[in-house]
């Protein structure tokens, strides 16, 4: 059987967009073969969530699991489902829009949401970071409902909140992650602007860094025919 492989990630770079809260990454040359060093070495001063990143639960719980608390296989994901929720700019989720997804999903341990920002993200950068649409409380409740096997989810904006009410939306957060009974990941800012009908495995990789609350991440899918 034929496969392939796509990044479902973006690069990190100085130009990502994120959401207002979240400042810029800065590079700054440690070493430079330019200044006669014997080796170019840079440091890297970058947030846990910004560009391509997973949240784990110690993101907005106390105590909660940190991205080192995972094991191997529960960044591995055998069972994803693209669903496409194309939405308006600063709109919350709402239950309504999930229900006739529901069966389209029920068996995936990892649900995409693609609201179709991918070309938003590389046009309007600012538009991008502070007028996606995301999710509320009641839709979070809804997918910890009817998606009983979900142990993470995706999407291609800057947040799992609608930034625009992030004061009532926030929460949404603490609801995927802190179920119990699931070791819960939610992966942000993702490239799914792509023909992903074939996708059949999505493996996520983020900064493995002990004790964080998240991190930046490359994600990759493979592609089966």
């Amino acid at each position: 059987m034929a496969e392939s492989f796509v990044f479902l990630s973006y690069p990190l770079s100085l130009e990502s967009p994120n959401p207002p809260a979240i400042p810029p990454m800065t590079l700054t040359p440690f070493m430079s073969l330019d200044n006669g060093d014997d080796a170019n070495v840079t440091r890297i001063s970058a947030v846990t969530h910004m560009g391509t990143h997973v949240d784990a639960p110690s993101h907005v719980i106390r105590g909660g699991n940190t991205i080192t608390d995972y094991r191997a296989d529960e960044f591995v994901f055998r069972a994803p489902v693209m669903l496409d929720l194309p939405l308006h700019d600063d709109e919350v989720v709402m239950p309504e829009h999930l229900r006739n997804l529901v069966d389209l999903a029920g068996e995936a341990d990892l649900i995409l949401i693609r609201f179709g920002y991918g070309g938003v993200r590389s046009g309007d950068p600012q538009r991008y970071s502070g007028h996606c649409p995301g999710f509320g409380t009641e839709s979070a409740a809804f997918l910890i409902e009817n998606f009983p096997k979900m142990r993470a989810l995706g999407m291609d904006v800057p947040s799992l909140s609608c930034i625009k009410y992030l004061a009532k939306t926030m929460k949404a957060h603490n609801i995927l992650l802190g179920t119990d009974g699931r070791r819960f990941l939610i992966l942000e800012d993702m490239n799914l602007d792509q023909d992903l009908h074939r996708l059949d495995m999505v493996i996520a990789g983020p900064w493995l860094i002990r004790g964080m609350d998240g991190g930046p991440a490359t994600i990759i899918g493979r592609l089966r025919d």
